[in-house]
């Protein structure tokens, strides 16, 4: 099938990622109008989305039909996705996971396109998984110093966004309701204040002392950078609305070099260097900003920096699109 009549199908138009996904398909002109499906569940009706001047219509996800040649992403969860995700790869369609309806099947590629898109063509299924926004960033930032990582250990502070639309529009309404000297209404899914906050966890605490989401990231980090590299994380959020920022604590196998260091990282693919990287520099950016660069007072071995990103259009959107284009260009 040629790379002109192939498909590209997203499923779940409500996601926080939906938006940046659609304005970087259509300046990137991965695929046509034609070429493009939305689909959303039976449960409630969605109104056209704009896409390259055009009106898409948004079908139901339970009557639409896969096929061969298709390339379908998954922007969302549940049962119904998960029984559109087996359809679609039994059809002969491929599949780009960014919802966790994969998370923990080892059969499933883990793909960050920049780092290890090769693994496409060796892939034992045709379904993929993305990275967590998280990982795609400390991916990004320590992409130039892989075989030389002893350890890396994570602080993310991760932005409203990171927890979905509800969340945006939880915050939007918190943060009206303060400023005109009201109470704010808390969420009881996340049991704490998002507008004017910073949380030291949003979501239950295992056994472990970790939330899903950390170990997720640390998960991810693992299967991308090779289980001879130690990985810890840990999670704030923060009341903003976009934008991710890390602080990494790095162990090398060597004594850090930093005047090294600093060359590897200025030439690495999709970073620019800063003095001072702040998320509103990185917000509707399509590289990760890296600085703060400096020898730990710990150990010879061990360096420290900060990465932001955009979280949405970064590191799921442009992973997303890039994924897809080369899957419907070579696969």
């Amino acid at each position: 099938m040629s790379e002109a009549a192939r498909e590209l199908i997203i499923v779940g138009v409500d996601n926080a990622a939906f938006g940046p996904l659609l304005e970087v398909l259509e300046e990137r002109e991965i695929i046509s109008a034609e070429q493009l499906s939305l689909l959303e569940t039976e449960e409630r009706e969605v109104d056209p989305q704009v896409f390259a001047n055009r009106n898409i219509p948004v079908e139901p996800l339970e009557k639409f039909t896969f096929s061969d040649g298709q390339v379908v992403i998954l922007l969302s969860s549940g049962a119904a996705v998960e029984a559109a995700m087996a359809a679609a790869e039994n059809s002969g369609a491929w599949v780009v996971d960014v919802a966790n309806n994969t998370r923990g099947d080892e059969s499933v590629a883990l793909v960050h396109p920049l780092f290890n898109g090769g693994e496409l063509a060796t892939a034992e299924r045709r379904v993929v998984a993305l990275p967590s926004a998280g990982a795609a960033m400390v991916v990004d930032a320590l992409a130039p110093l892989k075989g030389k990582l002893q350890a890396v250990e994570v602080q993310l502070n991760q932005p409203v966004s990171a927890l979905g639309k509800s969340a945006i529009d939880a915050m939007a309404a918190q943060t009206a309701r303060m400023f005109s000297g009201q109470d704010a209404e808390i969420d009881p899914e996340i049991g704490h204040r998002l507008a004017f906050n910073q949380l030291s966890a949003c979501e239950a605490v295992l056994a472990s002392g970790h939330t899903l989401s950390e170990l997720t990231l640390v998960h991810d980090l693992r299967r991308l950078f090779g289980s001879d590299t130690a990985i810890d994380a840990g999670i704030n959020t923060v009341s903003v609305f976009h934008g991710q920022l890390a602080n990494l604590g790095v162990v090398l196998n060597e004594d850090v070099d930093l005047d090294k260091v600093r060359a590897l990282l200025a030439n690495g693919a999709g970073l620019k260097m800063v003095e001072q990287p702040s998320a509103e520099d990185a917000v509707g950016s399509d590289v990760t900003l890296i600085g703060r660069l400096r020898q730990s007072l710990l150990s010879k071995r061990q360096l420290n920096l900060c990465a932001v990103s955009d979280n949405l259009r970064k590191d799921v959107a442009i992973n997303c699109a890039q994924t897809a284009h080369l899957l419907l260009k070579n696969y």
